[in-house]
């Protein structure tokens, strides 16, 4: 059987690489500036960049929509009629909704 003197004495022979390896795992996992927290910023900074390009997109086309509707009344009315269900007082709207959705 080994003794506790003899595993001490093997232990802090190697003590350099032991102190070694656990800087390199304290400094590689648990700091601020370590290689996980990295990786997990970088993949946090690639979502919101699709993000961003989403919105950007967004605003073109509202953007555009909203250009259209101040130049033309056809397109405002065409806006009141989709979106917002309005009609004139002549006519019924029917609204027609897909179940196949559930």
């Amino acid at each position: 059987m080994v003794s506790l003197s003899s595993i001490v004495s093997w232990l802090w022979r190697f003590r350099i690489a032991f102190i070694t390896i656990l800087f390199v795992l304290g400094a590689g996992i648990f700091d601020e500036h370590s290689a996980l927290n990295i990786f997990l910023l970088t993949r946090n900074n690639h979502e919101l960049q699709q993000n961003i390009a989403q919105f950007e997109q967004q605003y073109k086309e509202d953007s555009r929509a909203l250009r259209l509707m101040d130049n033309s009344p056809e397109a405002v009315e065409k806006v009141a009629r989709v979106k917002l269900f309005m009609k004139k007082a002549n006519e019924d709207v029917y609204v027609v909704v897909n179940d196949s959705d559930e």
